[in-house]
């Protein structure tokens, strides 16, 4: 299911668009990549002017407009060093929230990942470990608090599809899990959503992190810890070099990255298993993919 286009939005949220841009859209291009289910789209104007302006609806998903509102509040805020689009205004009446933020040249990262463009990613996040939490945010434990518990919550009831090996260890895997806030806890802006399609690749070479609903205050590996299962299914073969080509995982202790993969390999491998959010019927599919590929290096760093 692809998302709506541009011209399926209501008539107040185009003229709201073509007020602050100055001109009328004329043309838009939807970016495939993401999961929600609302309109995400590059828009050109008359004129010339572009911008990219993402909108939903209370009606396609309850969930969806408040990380919109979120994400306006967090990208006012982030500092100019970091390079995400700038926001331009706002646009809430209580069912349809619309953000616009300046265009910026840049593409999604080619698949597999091509080794300039992943050193290109690692050094985005990089610069991200170095920012201070925005004022106001959670903590990246009371963020995550009702998604990182999945190994207690399979625990209280096995499921009969769980790999021999996660049966064999469930208790390991609860105690590892339950350690998490710890190895999470910091003062540093997080992203925690950093995955290939909240990254774009600039003229330049760079790489600039999009998208900042989930932004919270936590040690930066758990960036990096979050990025890596998707990097796999991606082409990224050797997670461990990937980790230490970062700052903020030649500088986590190893059992504190053991916990963080522990507990994002029971939050996908049991939010795999529910039902579909409302208007996001591909999200779980991609959740178990990356419980595999979080429990692969689960079971490299533990031996398992």
């Amino acid at each position: 299911m692809g998302r709506p286009p541009y011209d399926a939005l209501p008539v107040a949220v185009r003229a709201w668009a073509d007020g602050v841009l100055g001109s009328p859209v004329v043309s838009w291009n939807s970016e495939s990549g993401g999961f929600s289910p609302g309109v995400a789209a590059r828009v050109s104007c008359a004129d010339g002017t572009r911008a990219f302006l993402k909108a939903v609806s209370s009606d396609a998903n309850p969930v969806t407009p408040d990380m919109h509102r979120t994400e306006a509040r967090v990208t006012a805020a982030l500092p100019p060093e970091l390079r995400s689009p700038r926001l331009l205004d706002v646009y809430d009446d209580g069912t349809w929230v619309a953000l616009l933020f300046e265009a910026i040249d840049g593409r999604p990262p080619r698949v597999p990942w091509r080794p300039d463009e992943l050193a290109a990613a690692l050094r985005a996040l990089d610069r991200l470990a170095e920012v201070p939490a925005l004022p106001g945010l959670p903590t990246a434990a009371e963020m995550l608090s009702e998604d990182f518990n999945g190994w207690r919550t399979l625990a209280a009831g096995p499921p009969d599809d769980l790999e021999p090996w996660q049966l064999r260890h469930l208790d390991e895997l609860v105690a590892l899990e339950t350690a998490w806030p710890q190895a999470a806890a910091g003062d540093r802006l997080l992203h925690l959503d950093a995955r290939d399609d909240n990254m774009l690749v600039t003229p330049d070479g760079d790489v600039v992190l999009v998208d900042w609903p989930w932004a919270a205050a936590g040690d930066p590996v758990l960036d990096v810890v979050g990025f890596l299962p998707s990097a796999m299914l991606r082409g990224i073969t050797e997670p461990e070099a990937v980790l230490a080509a970062t700052v903020a995982g030649r500088r986590a202790a190893p059992h504190a990255v053991t916990s963080l993969v522990a507990a994002f390999a029971g939050f996908m491998e049991e939010a795999r298993r529910r039902p579909p959010p409302p208007g996001i019927p591909t999200v779980r599919a991609f959740q178990a993919a990356q419980a595999g590929t979080a429990g692969a290096w689960l079971r490299q760093r533990t031996g398992w």
